[in-house]
């Protein structure tokens, strides 16, 4: 049976592309078993191999969570992070490090789990090299706060506009965003509006720069941020996660401004 080769051949491979093997074709083996009809000497031969297979997969899978985390956590303070969390869900800085060992894949988001920003094997190393690298990419972000607020209050007035509302009212997270990203693209895109002109913007990015903001106040406006409330959280696409100095960040729903009183 090929699943049987496929497996004795994998002696010499990596822990994580054996323990992946291993999984993956214990249960074709199992399959196999239940359909083809076999002769009883062979099948408890079989039998007795996907035991020897299992118990190994087993010891693997502990084995590999421990190296994964330790490794982590050592890379990682040696950059000045921390490590926390349990497997299969661990957390550094702003990102959330989702783990499964069985396939070899972590994937990262930035957030609780809120914007996927990679997928990588589940080696320390190169976890890590996204962290930094995605991690580099916002702190060389330098954001003018005058211009970024002139820009969102644009895009609040085009909002508030389509929807025939007052100054103060709340824009949600899906129509600001959208709104801000047109707003705020260069003089290519205004000049030829295709795709190749068009600088993106996500949701990570706009998380950051708010978060990052000092200033909140605009043209004698001030920006507020809206948390969001418990029905507003079923859809991730309806809120946007804000990281705090402390603590776990929150969940806002939209923005306004509102006028300041002189």
């Amino acid at each position: 049976m090929k699943s049987i080769k496929k497996i004795r051949n994998g002696e010499e491979e990596e822990i994580l592309k054996r323990l992946n093997i291993l999984h993956s074709e214990i249960g074709v083996i199992r399959r196999q078993l239940q359909r083809l009809k076999i002769e009883e000497p062979l099948i408890a031969e079989i039998t007795e191999a996907l035991h020897m297979w299992e118990e190994e997969a087993g010891e693997l899978e502990s084995y590999a969570k421990a190296a994964l985390g330790e490794e982590l956590e050592q890379l990682l303070k040696a950059q000045g992070y921390s490590l926390e969390g349990n497997y299969p869900k661990l957390k550094t800085s702003f990102y959330t490090i989702l783990v499964d060992i069985r396939s070899n894949r972590v994937t990262l988001y930035y957030g609780p789990e809120a914007e996927k920003i990679a997928a990588t094997p589940a080696l320390p190393e190169r976890v890590c090299d996204e962290i930094f690298k995605y991690d580099a990419f916002l702190a060389d972000r330098v954001i003018d706060e005058g211009v970024f607020l002139a820009n969102l209050f644009e895009a609040y007035s085009v909002c508030l506009h389509r929807s025939k509302k007052r100054i103060g009212a709340e824009v949600p997270i899906p129509e600001i965003l959208s709104t801000f990203a047109f707003v705020t693209q260069d003089t290519r895109f205004t000049k030829n509006p295709v795709r190749a002109n068009y600088r993106d913007y996500n949701r990570a990015t706009f998380s950051h720069d708010l978060y990052s903001l000092k200033e909140r106040t605009s043209g004698g406006y001030e920006m507020v941020t809206v948390t969001a409330r418990r029905r507003e959280t079923r859809s991730r696409y309806d809120t946007l996660w804000i990281p705090a100095s402390s603590g776990r960040g929150e969940l806002i729903s939209g923005i306004k401004f509102r006028e300041v009183m002189k």
